[in-house]
Formats: C-alpha cells, sequence, structure tokens
C-alpha cells in the first residue's frame, strides 16, 4: 500500500501547483530582460563606453528596446513590449558621465499596442537605467515592426519616421561564423548584459532635430535591470 499511497500524494501535490499557476510578479520589485537594436553617430565602436571621451561631440542615435517574456515592472506585465528613443546626448559625457548628466533631447516612441500602465511601467525602468536631465523631451506613439536574426537587425515605425538596420556581417572577422562581441563592459545603469554585439549602422529619424547616417556604430545588447521599487517620495506639506 505504501507506494500507491505515496504516488497519490506525489499527483496530488503536483495538481496543486499546476492549479496555482506561475508566482505573480512582486509589486514591490522590477525584473526585466531587454533586447536592443541600436545605431548612433559615432564611428563604430562608441569610445565614451570605455570612459570620458577626450573629444566633445554629439550622439545622435536610434534605439530600439524589446522586453523578453517574463519582464515586469512591479504589477505590470512587458512582456513584447517595444519602445524606441531617438535622441542627442549631446557632448557632455567627456566631464560628466553619471547620474544626472546634461544631455540634449530625446523622443520616446511607444508602440501603439502598449497599454498605459505598460507605457508608465516603461518609462520607469528607463529612468533608471538611463538616468540624464534632458533639456528637451517628448513622447509620441506609433506602430513598430522588430526583426533580428544572426546577419541582420531592422526596426521601422510604420510612418516611415525612424527605421533603423545593422548588418553584422561587414566587420572584419579572423572567423566569420561568429559575430564580433565586447564581453564585459557596463551599458548604462543596467545591471548585467551578455556583451555588444558590433555591427555598421544606417539610421534615421525624421522629426524635429531630423538626422540620418550611415555606416556608423551600430550594436545589439541583451541588459538586465531589477531591483525593488522605490516609493515616491513624499512632499511635505506646509
Amino acid at each position: 500500500m505504501k507506494k500507491p499511497l505515496a504516488l497519490f500524494l506525489f499527483v496530488a501535490a503536483a495538481g496543486a501547483l499546476l492549479a496555482a499557476g506561475p508566482a505573480k510578479p512582486s509589486a514591490s520589485t522590477y525584473d526585466v530582460t531587454v533586447d536592443t537594436i541600436e545605431g548612433c553617430s559615432c564611428p563604430l565602436f562608441c569610445s565614451c563606453y570605455f570612459g570620458p571621451s577626450a573629444d566633445e561631440h554629439s550622439c545622435k542615435a536610434n534605439n530600439v528596446y524589446k522586453f523578453r517574456k517574463g519582464s515586469h515592472y512591479g504589477g505590470v506585465d512587458l512582456s513584447d513590449q517595444i519602445v524606441w528613443l531617438d535622441l542627442d546626448l549631446g557632448g557632455e559625457w567627456h566631464h560628466h558621465p553619471g547620474p544626472g548628466m546634461p544631455t540634449k533631447w530625446a523622443v520616446v516612441t511607444f508602440d501603439k499596442k502598449s497599454s498605459d500602465a505598460q507605457r508608465k511601467a516603461i518609462g520607469e525602468v528607463l529612468a533608471l537605467v538611463f538616468p540624464v536631465k534632458w533639456e528637451k523631451f517628448s513622447t509620441r506613439e506609433d506602430s513598430i515592426e522588430w526583426h533580428d536574426d544572426a546577419k541582420m537587425s531592422h526596426a521601422k515605425m510604420a510612418s516611415g519616421m525612424a527605421e533603423i538596420s545593422l548588418d553584422k556581417t561587414a566587420t572584419i572577422r579572423p572567423d566569420k561564423s561568429q559575430p564580433v562581441v565586447i564581453k564585459n563592459l557596463q551599458y548604462w545603469f543596467s545591471n548585467a548584459n551578455d556583451g555588444f554585439v558590433l555591427a555598421y549602422s544606417k539610421h534615421h529619424w525624421k522629426g524635429d532635430n531630423a538626422f540620418e547616417q550611415d555606416h556608423k556604430n551600430g550594436f545589439n545588447i541583451t541588459w538586465t535591470a531589477k531591483g525593488d521599487i522605490k516609493p515616491a517620495a513624499k512632499v511635505a506639506m506646509k
């Protein structure tokens, strides 16, 4: 009788776990894993990532982020969400690399499929990973397409306002079966990343401060950010 009883108890316990389903994400934490298609006006590769740059310059960029399944901010599920940043970091990185760095402008484009709660949560994640001070900042919405494979990455807005392509085959490599990857290099204020996969970029932005770049710096990177959500600061009432 012992074996049938043990089997019964095991099946009952397994059924209870399946009925309960996966644990809901904590409302007091965030945990995201994000894939990136990024191109900027720098030559391949950005010198700024190795420390304060010796040269003052502008950094105009198209950064497209896609959140992997299971990503969340508090109780908000961010699985498969896409957001696009067009920006100019300005030339301050060489003397003020860190939180509060003054920057020029940014336009955040949310995907039309994102809910208001998801947009707010994405904004909180971006503020944590990129804690800079924008001289000018705005948001908009669009439909965003995303494609990534071993040879090419491509994203575009349905409106035609922005588009980016990365060619991962154009770099000089001794082993052409493998991409060029820079490992153990910090990506902004994320917790970790799997390395910068280098590529030449072609990208444009047709909004205010329009720009177009060809054969410039580009890369894919997958980064993670997680931690406790800090409560909003209370404003003292007089």
